[in-house]
């Protein structure tokens, strides 16, 4: 009750101060909210600022302490995503958005060239936001893997839902490991960018790289096949695992779990031959009948057990792994061996022998063994990697960031359409596309 009193009396002395400036400026009430701003004080200033602020925003009441006086805005200029992933120079998570889109600032996007690619990706989804609201144009074809289109949808809405002013636009996005497409197009450069969850410059595989343009990975909402869940959930029962096991106690091993594959047998191999300092096996999966969660061979460990060990491995999986987030949160640091360079869209942010540690030299045993020992022989600085890593994780990777990424990426894309999209005669609004209740 006191808080809402309290919150009914700083709205009331914001609206007098809002006043007074207009009659001071004589700038009209409508010119004044026109701006877009959701508020206009510290958030650092409040107490009860939960009966305030939207509950995206709710973070940031929690940890007002240890934050810089934020405005809650969404005008362009200084909205709230630029002013929480973008105001250091060496830690952007904005910073290579423009690189991804110069491909195609040679010419504005025409609807002829929408049509081009809906013709072309037949295995791509399609999605429009209209007036700030998202739908889904169903397509047959479309490639679907678990739940994967569906957690993307949810991550794109979740970013509609959250901020005005989206606009107009509609877009392709691809669910596989890789963008493939059909005989004849993998080297074409389409007008239209296809979004995807990772790509790489160093070997070929399915589309050109300057074709793809990086979103989140749909882990970001959830992967219950692999018992995973709500990234929101799965990120808090890691951390909280991480905090109870003390970095001098853990088992001091390299340890790794995951899919046979080509790329990660020499390191299996070789693990066989270090027992005592290396923990490296296959995990095979079996689709169960029960529900979505996979059966699991017996060498299966959960995320959280990934923490009782000093040192994790992350490998490259059929192209990029999405396991690497969840291995820094354990704040053990994480030896990443890229094969063929695989990257998703905030891999610019790790950052060799300070939030990770690349090992570029697979199939070099000595130089394998050399990085475990650099780290065994240097315990804080093994365990500063580790903590920076997830560091990296918590304010880059929550849930607000990946939301910002998607609003940032969105804003960019709009600019290079050269037509007004109108609403597709078949697309479904998202909430009946999720119910089920379209005909």
């Amino acid at each position: 009750m006191y808080g809402q009193q309290r919150c009914r009396k700083i709205v009331l002395f914001t609206i007098l101060i809002i006043i007074f400036i207009m009659a001071v400026t004589k700038i009209p009430l409508q010119q004044t909210w026109s701006r877009n701003y959701l508020f206009l004080s510290n958030i650092s200033d409040l107490n009860d600022c939960y009966y305030i602020v939207k509950p995206f925003f709710r973070f940031l009441c929690e940890k007002n302490n240890s934050f810089q006086p934020v405005q809650l805005s969404t005008n362009s200029d200084n909205h709230i995503c630029y002013q929480l992933y973008s105001n250091k120079k060496d830690a952007d998570l904005f910073s290579r958005v423009h690189i991804h889109f110069q491909p195609f600032k040679n010419r504005k996007i025409l609807f002829s060239d929408i049509e081009n690619l809906s013709n072309s990706c037949i295995s791509c989804h399609h999605i429009q936001i209209i007036q700030n609201k998202l739908y889904i144009v169903p397509r047959a074809n479309a490639f679907n893997y678990q739940t994967r289109s569906r957690s993307v949808k949810l991550l794109i809405k979740q970013m509609v839902d959250t901020f005005p002013n989206i606009p107009d636009l509609e877009l392709f996005f691809h669910v596989d490991d890789a963008v493939e497409l059909p005989d004849g197009f993998n080297d074409v450069l389409f007008n239209v960018p296809i979004f995807a969850f990772s790509k790489t410059n160093r070997t070929k595989r399915g589309l050109r790289p300057d074709g793809i343009v990086p979103m989140p990975c749909f882990t970001f909402w959830s992967w219950p096949e692999i018992r995973a869940g709500r990234w929101t959930k799965i990120s808090r029962s890691i951390l909280n695992t991480s905090y109870n096991l003390e970095y001098s106690k853990r088992v001091p091993k390299i340890f790794w779990r995951g899919v046979r594959s080509w790329k990660r047998i020499w390191f299996l191999k070789t693990a066989r031959q270090y027992p005592n300092i290396m923990d490296l096996a296959p995990v095979s999966w079996q689709k169960g009948i029960d529900g979505l969660a996979y059966k699991a061979s017996f060498s299966y460990k959960t995320l959280e057990e990934h923490c009782n060990y000093k040192y994790l491995a992350h490998l490259e999986g059929s192209s990029y792994s999405s396991r690497l987030k969840y291995l820094l949160l354990c704040g053990s640091p994480v030896v990443y061996a890229p094969i063929q360079y695989w990257e998703e869209y905030w891999y610019h942010l790790l950052k060799d022998g300070e939030n990770i540690v690349f090992f570029e030299s697979a199939g070099n045993e000595g130089a394998f063994n050399k990085t475990l020992e650099f780290l065994m022989q240097n315990e804080e600085k093994a365990k500063e990697i580790g903590r920076k890593g997830q560091q990296l994780v918590q304010d880059y990777l929550n849930e607000h960031a990946v939301s910002c990424y998607w609003w940032k990426l969105l804003k960019e894309y709009a600019k290079l359409l050269g037509y007004k999209p109108s609403l597709h005669r078949d697309a479904i609004y998202i909430d009946d596309f999720l119910l089920g209740v379209y005909a």
